[in-house]
């Protein structure tokens, strides 16, 4: 068994996990003192709170497994309703009005967005592959909506940048310079959007000399 990506609820009071056993992914709900574990998607990944805090959105595979769709499930009970269908979604942002997914992995770069029943996804953003530095990719949106962040590799290191939602170019919210930085996977904001948390490791390391190895 696998545990990994936690992601807290806007109102802090519950994390949901992705728990993988035997090839299949499925989504927890747990307190944050460790207690009230409870199963609630038996197969899904890609969580994404909505902004109330009453929803999980997240993709899964059809009955047929030829596509995987967009999903939301309330969290105190009651079934899922389909969201949205396009192929393989890969990654989700989901806290306001619109919904921003990407689609296929090797597609990623591709970041669409849609209004939950208001009709067909629209191309929000494009990234070059060549700056994404996990696949997949996790983007996450700002608590007021404005702005959907995501890490981005720029030469030889990796920054934090922002997209605004309403149009616009990206804004770099840091500049490591030099610096070989890796970011994994994605960013989290504090509740009131002052701040924004990322993994960060620097990458750099030493070259070796290994003599008399191959005698």
């Amino acid at each position: 068994m696998v545990i990994g990506i936690p992601v807290w609820s806007p109102a802090g009071d519950r994390i949901v996990i992705i728990q993988s056993r035997a090839a299949t992914n499925a989504e927890w709900l747990i307190n944050p003192d460790g207690s009230g574990l409870r199963e609630l998607v038996p197969r899904g990944a890609g969580a994404a709170w909505s902004g109330d805090a009453r929803w999980l959105y997240y993709y899964t595979s059809t009955s047929s497994r030829t596509s995987t769709c967009i999903e939301k499930i309330p969290i105190d009970g009651g079934p899922a309703v389909r969201v949205q269908c396009d192929a393989a979604n890969m990654a989700i942002a989901a806290h306001g009005p619109a919904i921003y997914y990407s689609t296929r992995v090797s597609t990623q770069g591709d970041i669409w967005k849609v209004l939950p029943g208001n009709g067909p996804a629209t191309p929000f953003a494009h990234v070059a592959q060549s700056r994404i530095p996990f696949i997949p990719h996790g983007y996450v949106l700002s608590p007021d909506d404005r702005w959907l962040t995501m890490p981005l590799r720029d030469a030889g290191t990796t920054n934090i940048w922002a997209l605004p939602t309403d149009g616009g170019p990206a804004r770099q919210l840091t500049d490591f310079g030099q610096r070989p930085i890796l970011i994994a996977r994605q960013v989290s904001w504090s509740p009131d959007g002052k701040f924004i948390y990322a993994a960060v490791v620097e990458t750099d390391a030493d070259i070796v000399l290994l003599d008399g190895m191959l005698r």
